[in-house]
């Protein structure tokens, strides 16, 4: 089946061998979106580049069902350096976008075949940094857009969530003292 691909991308398919790579975009909070390929070149794709390095170390399977459910990946990218520990092993990241694009390409001149197909779209759910003797990796666990669909709405009454609205007002500084209920209108 053919998920409405355009003809050049259903003919580059349909021939004998195959050459392609992931695009990932992943989203930086209050930075600029970081743009990484597993391809051993750089890729332009609309107006940003792909760079091609050794950070990006790779993704989990994401498997397709008929019912509605909730998908993650896990995506992987090196901690050796201290600058992708300093930029991605934050709890700023957690909800950040992720989008991941399979693009395939002409071997002639390694340009793109029309468009990359996006494979998995949603955010960031946690991450975790495991250490090893001589490596050590950010797996991120990334979320399809339904991972919050049973939340419900509220706020905490603390100064830390409070402050994410309303960063100057101290309302709430001292609401972790009151611990016990506080009754409100006739008994």
């Amino acid at each position: 089946m053919s998920r409405g691909l355009e003809t050049a991308t259903n003919t580059y398919l349909a021939g004998n061998s195959l050459l392609s790579s992931l695009l990932i975009e992943i989203g930086i909070n209050g930075g600029t979106n970081k743009f990484y390929t597993d391809a051993p070149f750089d890729i332009d794709y609309s107006g940003n580049t792909y760079i091609a390095q050794g950070n990006f170390l790779g993704i989990s399977e994401a498997s397709e069902v008929s019912e509605l459910q909730i998908t993650n990946i896990n995506l992987q990218i090196s901690a050796l350096d201290l600058t992708n520990v300093q930029t991605f092993a934050v709890s700023s990241q957690i909800n950040q976008p992720v989008t991941i694009y399979r693009a395939f390409l002409d071997p002639t001149d390694n340009s793109l075949i029309n468009y990359p197909i996006m494979i998995f779209k949603g955010r960031i759910g946690g991450y975790r940094v495991e250490d090893a003797r001589e490596t050590a990796t950010i797996t991120y666990e990334v979320v399809s857009q339904f991972a919050n669909f049973d939340k419900k709405v509220g706020r905490r009454t603390n100064l830390g969530n409070f402050q994410q609205e309303f960063p100057q007002d101290f309302g709430m500084e001292y609401s972790h003292e009151t611990l016990q209920d506080i009754k409100w209108g006739k008994k």
